[in-house]
């Protein structure tokens, strides 16, 4: 299934529904630039939303994952195995493509924390420390807030892991801090 078809689709169906971005939205729990990203072909919805897209657009999930309509009422066996299959490795990609983003995430992080140790008796290093640990916890901000806008537990694992790193920052200084005093 091509993200551009898949997104094409979904704005032709959603407008002969006579809906907006934002009524459509609305109708799944999700932000107007969720399903914007979506026609744009710059994603796929997740999986869990995939049933009420279809009902909102009043498609059948075979239809939806097909991006077409279809000419009849029966569908064959293949063509709803062929569907699911589809959507089963659209999923498989995606959780993939988490999962190098969080290591990715970890990585930086604990080579982040593992420099700034280094460094840490220096007033250099108290300044880096302190700049990144607002820089992680912006970004936790950040990802709290989208996690409210998504309904994405994914933005809330990586504000909880950017948090960490801010608490391991803070543990860092205060150990230098200490063993000054």
């Amino acid at each position: 299934m091509d993200t551009k078809e898949f997104g094409s689709f979904i704005a032709e169906q959603r407008k002969a529904a006579g809906m907006t971005q934002k009524e459509l939205a609305e109708k799944l729990n999700v932000t107007d630039k969720a399903v914007s990203r979506w026609e744009n072909g710059h994603g796929y919805p997740d999986i869990e939303t995939l049933d009420a897209l279809s009902s909102a657009l009043d498609l059948s999930l075979l239809e939806l994952m097909h991006s077409k309509k279809n000419e009849s009422d029966s569908v064959t066996v293949e063509e709803a195995s062929k569907a699911v299959s589809e959507t089963i490795q659209m999923n498989i990609g995606d959780r993939r493509r988490e999962r190098k983003s969080t290591v990715a995430i970890l990585a930086v992080s604990l080579l982040i924390v593992l420099v700034l140790s280094l460094f840490k008796g220096t007033p250099a290093g108290w300044i880096v420390a302190a700049v990144i640990g607002v820089l992680y916890l912006t970004g936790a901000v950040m990802m709290i807030v989208d996690f409210k806008n998504y309904r994405s537990l994914k933005h809330l694992f990586y504000a909880v892991l950017m948090i960490i790193v801010v608490i391991a920052i803070l543990f860092l200084l205060l150990a230098v801090n200490v063993a000054i005093a």
